[in-house]
């Protein structure tokens, strides 16, 4: 009982006993004792009508007060719900950002990363479609579809790009609707990529940032991904020329003779060395010399066909693979390499031109070795007899002795 109610019943209790005074004193003085029961009753009821009314009062302000914290718990809860989802929304997000990087981690070329990125980008955002467009030569067009489940990808040319995909449009990126959300991909300013996702329901703000935040990581892998190919193509490039180097032609020229033995087909090798280049050298100096081996090397490379390998193999010396190529069509291509330099000189500025001839030595797998090492040893010697025999000439391997 409360000390409110104990207050309540001990003044009810006072004052029904103060009543049943005044109404005997009243009874005594007009002798008429039903007068006095009537204003003892009168007195007390008006008294336990003012207890009443001030306990009802005292009930409802209680009750009041009770709504208001109901109120006030209902928010705190509401608020703890909110927040709840919040975090498992960024324990799922953060999942997925884990899974995008160790995917990232793993991935060789640009078509996985655009692969791994729509198909988890389409579960996680519940999306019907998922878009994506890599900027790169050749571009790259990736759809995944919530029906099919997969990513198909496929090589696009900037014009179609631009007539089926209006939303992909470099010179501004818009959401047509609420349920669509594109996003560029950036990289030091520049257009990396585009992803654009549609789904039934809008997408909201914060659906928007993480994705800005995936389009971020995107960038680190894309970035990564290029930067080892170029250190890839560093390490089999020579810096001068811009084409093969030695290690890179060592390891085709292996390749090339393991595919060769096992298909039983010939595949030639020419010995290219530039004639008199010391004197070039002497006579001009060394970025002379350097302006020539580029133009030679540009020279071979534009004469050759598409399935030939040109490599600088040191110095002024160059290799040539020729796969699929028998010794007369061998002694054909070495002609023709011979007289494209030859046919006019090499131009290094306005005002310095200089005539050059190259001596080519020619040896053929399997008629003249039976293996890379012996090949290139041959087509050496040929190259060798050529430069005894006066230069600007082609000489061919002699067969080996049975």
């Amino acid at each position: 009982m409360t000390t409110l109610r104990k207050f309540a019943l001990f003044f009810s209790l006072f004052w029904l006993f103060g009543s049943a005074i005044v109404g005997w004193q009243v009874a005594l003085e007009t002798r008429q004792g039903w007068l006095g029961i009537l204003v003892a009753a009168l007195i007390g009821s008006a008294g336990l009508f003012a207890t009443t009314v001030i306990l009802l009062l005292r009930q409802m302000a209680m009750a009041a007060s009770q709504r208001e914290r109901l109120q006030e718990l209902t928010q705190e809860w509401q608020a703890t719900q909110h927040s709840l989802q919040q975090l498992l929304r960024q324990r799922d997000q953060l999942g997925l950002l884990v899974r995008l990087m160790q995917r990232f981690v793993s991935a060789a070329h640009q078509r996985e990363i655009l692969t791994v990125l729509l198909s988890e980008l389409g579960l996680f955002f519940r999306a019907e479609t998922a878009e994506g467009i890599l900027f790169n030569e050749p571009i790259l067009y990736g759809l995944w579809h919530w029906r099919e489940g997969r990513v198909s990808v496929r090589e696009g040319q900037t014009e179609e790009i631009r007539q089926n995909c209006p939303w992909a449009d470099p010179d501004g990126f818009r959401n047509a609707s609420p349920q669509e959300a594109v996003v560029p991909v950036l990289s030091d300013g520049q257009v990396m990529a585009v992803l654009r996702l549609v789904r039934s329901i809008p997408f909201e703000p914060d659906d928007r940032q993480f994705l800005e935040v995936i389009a971020a990581q995107v960038s680190l892998a894309l970035g990564r991904i290029k930067f080892i190919a170029t250190l890839q193509t560093l390490s089999v490039t020579d810096a001068l020329t811009g084409i093969a180097n030695r290690r890179h032609w060592d390891w085709r020229l292996a390749e090339e003779i393991a595919r060769a033995q096992r298909y039983r087909y010939p595949v030639a090798v020419l010995m290219v060395d530039i004639d008199h280049f010391k004197r070039v050298n002497d006579t001009h100096g060394h970025q002379v010399g350097d302006e020539v081996l580029r133009q030679v090397a540009e020279r071979l490379r534009s004469t050759l066909r598409r399935t030939d390998f040109l490599a600088r193999y040191g110095g002024e010396e160059f290799g040539i693979i020729a796969p699929q190529t028998a010794l007369e069509a061998a002694k054909v291509l070495a002609e023709r390499l011979r007289r494209a330099i030859a046919r006019e000189p090499i131009q290094v500025n306005n005002e310095l031109s200089i005539p050059l001839t190259i001596s080519v030595g020619v040896a053929v797998f399997p008629d003249h070795a039976q293996n890379e090492s012996d090949l290139v040893a041959a087509a050496d010697a040929a190259l060798y007899r050529a430069k005894q025999d006066g230069r600007n000439c082609v000489r061919v391997a002699e067969a080996p002795i049975a």
